[in-house]
């Protein structure tokens, strides 16, 4: 897409390098790379964004927003998952929320491409104190990005 096609859109400060629309993801969790200054995002990266920071922000965290975020790390803190069916529970609670959340917070003069249609979760992997997502998000424009987000778990005791 040319830079013509972003002229008078909304942008975002970009907290996440490396989302990319197919491939392999990763994300650097900086909010600026030491080779290049403060970027911006727009479009499909802007909606990734937007939905990744309200799915891992703890409901009630923020007290100007209380009602802003899910439960989803509150359950990874309190070590709730002990397989991958707790964690895709836990998952689609979670989305039901965020979605809620960002479409409440669009509306029709925002561009297709930053309004959100969808998450997927694509796989689940949890091994011992580590836990790995991977998941597609996509836009009301049909655009769609892939995050895997790496997040360190509580281990649950199974047993006595």
């Amino acid at each position: 897409m040319s830079t013509a096609a972003y002229l008078n859109r909304r942008f975002d400060v970009l907290a996440l390098h490396g989302a990319l629309p197919v491939g392999k993801a990763l994300l650097d969790r900086t909010l600026f790379s030491p080779a290049v200054g403060g970027e911006v995002c727009t479009g499909a990266q802007k909606l990734t964004q937007r939905w990744l920071l309200t799915f891992l922000t703890i409901r009630g965290s923020m007290t100007f927003a209380p009602e802003r975020g899910t439960d989803f790390m509150l359950d990874v803190r309190r070590g709730g998952f002990r397989n991958e069916i707790d964690v895709i529970l836990a998952f689609n609670i979670a989305t039901v929320l965020v979605r809620q959340q960002l479409i409440a917070e669009e509306d029709a003069t925002w561009h297709p491409e930053e309004r959100y249609d969808k998450a997927e979760l694509l796989r689940v992997i949890l091994t011992g104190d580590t836990l790995a997502i991977y998941v597609r998000i996509w836009s009301l424009a049909g655009e769609a990005r892939e995050i895997i987000l790496p997040i360190a778990t509580t281990p649950t005791k199974v047993g006595g």
